[in-house]
């Protein structure tokens, strides 16, 4: 049988090993992870012509999500950077964006003077404007329910097979592109499924103001939805005003016999604005918006939608909130009152529609 070593000599040995092992850290470049998220969860009452409903919901007012974003420094100036952010329903547990476990992003890329490159699923340029602009910040009342924020109409709001460029910011101005090859399996004459999305954003102390344009061109190439949207919002200190227009058309996905749809917005050709504002209190803060959708085909499905929300914060990372949404149809139309996690069923034609919701949210 052997002898063991002594530990007289094991110690020495071992403090080799960590001096060894702490100048290879010292002469790795710094990198860094962290993991973030959010757990939304509210009470929503639902009433429309058709009847009224109680529900406990995730994600009203914000998507519930966590995810892990980082950086490595690899010198001159140059890191690499990555985003991985998975969504899920906080009433039931239940992953979101159709089951996919990185459904809400996953990216990976560069970064240095020339501002960014990333490759993956990411969210379209035309949604951080919007998303920037609007009062309801796309949760109750959401300015996405009339502005389409230029993903492909499958893809929870997302676009897959991105590569994504951010430009630094030159006097206020920034630029995001976004192209999207659709990837078919068998060759076509011009580019069938192709995702195209830019924004211009200008942005200073107390002005923010931006324009973008997206395509998506339909999976046979024979169309494309399109859409341009312009948005301002000037905060005056203890409030904000805010407005977005937008002009469209899904001619990819509409056609001459079926124009548009009385139940689900976004038609051969529309127009929607919204105007809104939030005023700040000393704890708290309340926000509104008027939303109006003007369906320019032959079937005019319009709709107008009111909206207002307050936010109490309990602390830095937790807050409360209650909404109410309004939406009335006009003519034949019969779209759903919306906030966060979706629409609301159960809308008569012409008629009107509306949710009040209480939650709570806590960012981590």
């Amino acid at each position: 049988m052997q002898s063991l070593i002594p530990m007289r000599k094991l110690i020495p040995v071992a403090m080799t090993a960590l001096s060894a092992a702490g100048a290879c850290a010292q002469g790795s470049p710094p990198s860094s992870v962290a993991l973030y998220g959010v757990v939304d969860a509210c009470l929503v009452s639902h009433r429309s012509a058709n009847g009224a409903s109680a529900q406990l919901n995730g994600n009203c007012f914000y998507g519930s999500r966590f995810g892990l974003r980082g950086s490595e420094d690899l010198g001159g100036g140059l890191r690499a950077i990555f985003g991985l952010e998975s969504g899920f329903a906080t009433d039931t547990g239940m992953p979101g964006q159709g089951g996919r476990f990185f459904g809400r992003r996953s990216t990976v890329g560069l970064a240095g003077d020339f501002g960014s490159l990333e490759l993956g699923r990411e969210l379209p340029p035309p949604h951080f404007l919007i998303s920037s602009i609007d009062p309801m910040q796309l949760g109750i009342g959401s300015a996405s329910a009339t502005l389409w924020t230029g993903s492909p109409s499958t893809s929870s709001g997302r676009t897959d097979n991105s590569v994504i460029y951010v430009s630094p910011a030159f006097s206020g101005l920034t630029a995001r592109v976004q192209i999207a090859p659709g990837e078919q399996t068998e060759p076509l004459s011009s580019r069938g499924g192709d995702t195209k999305g830019l924004t211009l954003t200008y942005r200073d102390k107390s002005l923010l103001a931006g324009i973008g344009h997206a395509t998506v061109r339909n999976p046979t190439g024979t169309g494309t939805d399109r859409a341009t949207t312009a948005g301002a919002k000037y905060d005056f200190g203890g409030f904000s005003l805010s407005a977005l227009a937008q002009f469209g058309a899904w001619e990819g996905s509409r056609t001459q016999q079926a124009p548009s749809s009385a139940t689900a917005m976004y038609s051969r050709e529309y127009r929607s604005y919204v105007i809104g504002g939030t005023v700040k209190f000393e704890v708290g803060s309340l926000s509104g918006t008027y939303k109006r959708y003007d369906d320019r085909t032959g079937a005019n499905f319009d709709a107008n939608v009111v909206s207002m929300v307050y936010i109490h914060p309990l602390s830095k990372r937790t807050q409360l909130y209650t909404g109410l949404s309004r939406l009335k149809n006009q003519r034949a139309s019969s779209y759903g009152v919306a906030d966060g996690s979706g629409s609301y069923a159960g809308t008569a034609r012409g008629g009107s529609s509306r949710i009040l919701d209480l939650g709570i949210t806590h960012f981590f």
